[in-house]
């Protein structure tokens, strides 16, 4: 049995599109190495292959969303993305903890030891994944973030995004040292580990830079994506299209289709949540559709 949000809790709309984006055939990815997680209402949703997972999560309560983009230079990137979100998954199956924020990090560092243990005993570790989670407890977000995909905060018109990607220059900023050659190449990620930071194997999250806890009202919007759309559409044009086009799903699907306008060539994952006013709602179950959340090109 589900629980039912409290009287006056906010309600939360969730839109999708996880696509290879223009194909191969057109100079784009041969493969969608990117995916997602979803979990609200007692279920949890991932991609897996061309289709999409439920997995029932009976009494559970909040929201858990995550966008993961497996490496596309690396061996197996759509292993280690689909790793990355069931990993977490089993966040959502615990009790919201006194400190999200705390909770999620440790989460997260533990999940990168474990995983990465498990793909050594195979030999090198070579493939990995970005990883930027969103956690909606009451009406308060909790993210956190590895790699270069990006999470932003929707309100009254302004954008901002709570992310910084960690490139070699962003770390080198915050450690105040010389601007590193190429700095802005990707400086880590999830299972592969850190490049060059002293300690390879390990991860670097920062808390209130990598992570971070926001106060979320009526009509915010989030927007969790892989950077097959951040790489390509401005902030601005995001920030137009948030607000422009309400419906979540019906917005997931434009910022797919700005991206493959600006002629981007890589995976697209957009994830969108509009925070409505109290009371519960469930979702129409055509949003959840094969074709809705996950859309081939």
């Amino acid at each position: 049995m589900t629980h039912p949000p409290p009287v006056g809790a906010p309600r939360y709309l969730v839109g999708l599109v996880c696509s290879v984006g223009i194909g191969e055939a057109r100079g784009g990815r041969a493969r969608n190495e990117d995916n997602y997680l979803v979990c609200r209402d007692g279920r949890m949703r991932w991609r897996e292959g061309d289709v999409e997972a439920n997995v029932e999560a009976p009494g559970t309560r909040g929201v858990l969303l995550a966008v993961a983009d497996g490496m596309g230079g690396h061996d197996d990137g759509d292993v280690a993305s689909s790793a990355a979100v069931q990993a977490l998954s089993r966040l959502y199956l615990r009790p919201p903890p006194p400190d999200p924020e705390a909770t999620l990090r440790d989460f997260l560092l533990d999940a990168h030891r474990r995983l990465r243990t498990r793909v050594a005993v195979a030999g090198k570790v070579k493939m990995g994944t970005t990883l930027t989670v969103a956690w909606l407890v009451g009406e308060r977000l909790t993210w956190a973030h590895v790699g270069d995909s990006r999470l932003y905060h929707w309100r009254g018109g302004r954008i901002t995004r709570l992310t910084r990607d960690q490139t070699r220059g962003e770390f080198a900023r915050r450690d105040n040292r010389p601007e590193p050659l190429h700095a802005d190449h990707l400086s880590q990620n999830f299972i592969y580990g850190s490049r060059g930071l002293g300690d390879d194997a390990g991860l670097r999250i920062d808390r209130g830079l990598d992570t971070g806890t926001i106060a979320l009202r009526p009509d915010d919007r989030i927007l969790l994506c892989s950077d097959g759309l951040s790489g390509r559409v401005e902030d601005a044009w995001i920030s137009d299209l948030l607000r422009n086009v309400p419906e979540p799903t019906a917005c997931a699907v434009s910022l797919m289709e700005r991206a493959i306008a600006m002629e981007s060539d890589d995976n697209i994952t957009t994830l969108v949540l509009r925070v409505d006013g109290g009371g519960s709602v469930d979702l129409d179950p055509d949003e959840w559709r094969e074709e809705t959340t996950i859309v081939p090109m």
